[in-house]
């Protein structure tokens, strides 16, 4: 066998990629397995060792991926797809659900059902976190390069929705004059850190600029200039974030023009969405998201009869987007006249609780805290939320991509709940919470992969688990 080591020149052929874009073979001059950036299935690849691990190599392919859309790709680690028609990168996002359900669940004959495209594969991002870089012509934007937290400079990005790229541009202009320096991550020294920018449906848009500093004297004067030059900028914020982490936002946020929240929309459902709060980024997919999370929960009752819900728990809830935009349909009979949900933040609950106040006729019960203490802790709750949980017999759960808390599954199953609608954004821990709840007496029977990030490396899940029946 071949003693290969970094600088080595290797041959494989890929039998894999994944969703980050990287092309997976067996090296033919040691059979160990190699990860090279760029290279699709079926191609023999020849290229430079630039890690060695204990058991993978990574390698450098000879040919460079390049992509029309972009002009930074694939520098820039916003996109690792775009090298490839929008087509294969579907195929490629659907393998990856249909490989982690099979070899980190078990699951080998589980129906997949074909995976949801985006309407829009471009301009469809309504948020953009813009990192800033010190250049000898002036503060720069970017993001961060691959594999790194070097920033890549650009004028343009092929995800963004226009608006955001217009912003971005204007805050540069005005912070050269201002000549701000940049945050330095190895010496924790510099002010700006990054330039976050949200724009709704109706071309409406909030800013948030974070700075390492309890304050910053020029923010005001800031704003004003930036609202001048772009009038679709109806919130601005400063973020204080003086820790000594790469963390983009964190710390105390200061609205200092305009209105604390912003006004955006999922279908028909509005919501006011906070500098800190989570949104759905992608504006055209959601609700295809939605729509089919509403029919694994509702869609093959007959809500006409008796077992029409009166109650549903969304556990993960965020700012309500889930269980308000599902009070709003009204298919088959289904009202849904109660709605639990728990949240880590605050801000989310008390966004949350008038989002369904102001959208539906429901009753929202809405507590923030850690999921799993809250639930917990159930016999504690006020008796009137405490019936809630009970009485539902569905739960839809949104899980960060760590996914659940180790105690809900138990704590959900323990409710005696008919349905639960799993939405993931990391199929793999989709797949190790699905064994829990196997487990537990409940039964995968749909699986539908949406892809809400085009050319990213990235797949949302929408996975109905159902109780088995003695």
């Amino acid at each position: 066998m071949a003693e290969i080591g970094k600088n080595s020149r290797i041959t494989f052929k890929t039998r894999a990629v994944s969703v980050q874009g990287d092309g997976i073979g067996v090296c033919e001059e040691n059979g160990m397995t190699v990860f090279c950036f760029g290279a699709d299935v079926g191609e023999t690849v020849t290229g430079t060792v630039i890690k060695k691990a204990s058991n993978y190599l990574v390698a450098k392919s000879d040919k460079k991926p390049v992509s029309d859309k972009c002009p930074v790709y694939p520098a820039c680690g916003g996109c690792s797809l775009l090298h490839f028609p929008y087509e294969r990168t579907l195929e490629i996002k659907y393998s990856y659900v249909k490989d982690s359900l099979e070899r980190i669940a078990g699951l080998r004959d589980v129906e997949i059902s074909p995976i949801i495209p985006s309407p829009e594969i471009s301009k469809f991002r309504n948020k953009a976190i813009y990192r800033f870089k010190g250049s000898k012509d002036g503060i720069k934007c970017g993001f961060f390069r691959r594999g790194s937290h070097d920033v890549v400079p650009s004028e343009s990005c092929w995800c963004e929705k226009p608006l955001c790229r217009e912003i971005c541009s204007a805050m540069l202009e005005i912070l050269n004059e201002k000549k701000l320096s940049v945050y330095d991550e190895e010496t924790g020294k510099g002010i700006l850190r990054a330039l976050m920018v949200r724009v709704s449906v109706d071309e409406k848009a909030m800013v948030c600029l974070s700075v390492n500093a309890d304050s910053l004297s020029c923010a005001g004067e800031i704003a004003a200039r930036l609202s001048e030059k772009v009038p679709s900028v109806v919130s601005f914020y400063v973020n204080s974030n003086t820790s000594r982490t790469n963390t983009v936002f964190s710390g105390t946020f200061t609205c200092v023009f305009g209105s604390k929240t912003l006004t955006d929309r999922i279908g028909e459902a509005k919501f006011e969405i906070a500098s800190e709060s989570f949104f759905q980024v992608n504006p055209y997919a959601a609700p295809m998201l939605y729509d089919k999370a509403f029919e694994y929960a509702f869609g093959d009752r007959d809500c006409e009869g008796k077992i029409s819900p009166s109650a549903i728990l969304d556990i993960y809830c965020g700012i309500g987007t889930i269980g308000v935009y599902f009070c709003l349909k009204d298919r088959a009979g289904v009202k849904i006249d109660r709605i639990f949900g728990v949240d880590y933040t605050e801000a989310s609950i008390r966004e949350a609780t008038s989002a369904a106040k102001n959208n539906t006729e429901a009753e929202p019960y809405y507590l923030s805290g850690d999921a799993g203490e809250v639930l917990s802790a159930i016999d504690r709750l006020p008796d009137e939320v405490r019936s809630v949980i009970e009485e539902a017999d569905t739960a839809v759960v949104d899980p960060p991509r760590k996914g659940l808390d180790e105690r809900i599954p138990g704590i959900l199953a323990g409710l005696s709940l008919k349905r639960i609608v799993y939405i993931s954004c990391n199929p793999a821990t989709l797949a190790r919470d699905i064994v829990k709840f196997s487990e537990l007496g409940y039964t995968l029977t749909k699986v539908t992969p949406c892809d809400m990030f085009p050319f990213e490396g990235h797949v949302e899940v929408v996975a109905l688990l159902t109780a088995r029946t003695s």
